[in-house]
């Protein structure tokens, strides 16, 4: 291969603390926790017929999703970008491509307009009056429903976890997807989920703006990503 996917392997420690008014802090056990575990990559998607991974895939790896916005195919849409991991693969596919992607679609746009204007409100004159009305736009997006977000790229990868430490050997599939939809029809659909919010101060109506024109010139979302 061309290329080495990098997958990082996140390892969680665990610590326990135990106290107690009337007797001493008693120091738990710490659970043994493996300082090193190699990966290899067993199996991708075209593998049997010797395909290389695509470029993009190393895109999605890094979660670099505004390189995939940039692809030929994506001109003029909107992508979303979804990964997730699993031990079987038909599952994880399903649950992302079909019970996960509305819902998860919905709250990064909610998430995208807190990071965006979440902290714009402090120290206004008035704070609490807008505050509350991007609390509305906020919960307006969390609901929306978006038609026309259809899968255009998808990949998934083997990856063997081996732990000589522990003596464990671990198969965990990664899939990735990315979903688009054509700007325009984005565009009309999100007139819809902001107009149900209604501004009725210049305040409010200037942030309803800024809000509607964030979200329009946004290229790419994606669960995780910090905007």
């Amino acid at each position: 291969m061309k290329k080495i996917l990098k997958i990082g392997v996140v390892l969680f420690a665990v610590s326990m603390l135990a106290s107690c008014a009337s007797k001493p802090e008693v120091e738990e056990s710490k659970p043994k926790v493996s300082k090193s575990v190699k990966t290899e990559m067993i199996d991708w998607k075209g593998a049997s017929i010797g395909s290389e991974l695509p470029d993009w895939v190393y895109s999605a790896v890094d979660n670099d999703v505004l390189a995939l916005s940039t692809l030929p195919q994506f001109e003029n849409k909107i992508i979303y970008f979804a990964e997730d991991q699993g031990q079987n693969l038909d599952l994880l596919k399903s649950w992302v491509n079909n019970f996960n992607v509305q819902a998860s679609f919905s709250r990064e746009l909610s998430n995208f307009v807190i990071a965006k204007f979440g902290g714009e409100q402090n120290g206004s004159k008035n704070e609490e009056e807008v505050q509350m009305y991007l609390n509305e736009l906020v919960a307006s997006c969390s609901k929306a429903e978006i038609n026309g977000l259809g899968k255009k790229l998808d990949y998934w990868v083997k990856t063997r976890y081996i732990d000589k430490e522990l003596d464990t050997i671990k198969d965990v599939y990664q899939y990735f997807v990315v979903f688009a939809i054509d700007k325009d029809d984005f565009k009309l659909q999100m007139d819809r989920v902001l107009g149900r919010v209604e501004a009725k101060t210049e305040a409010q109506r200037k942030l309803k703006a800024d809000v509607k024109l964030a979200i329009e010139e946004a290229q790419a979302f994606a669960e995780g990503y910090s905007y």
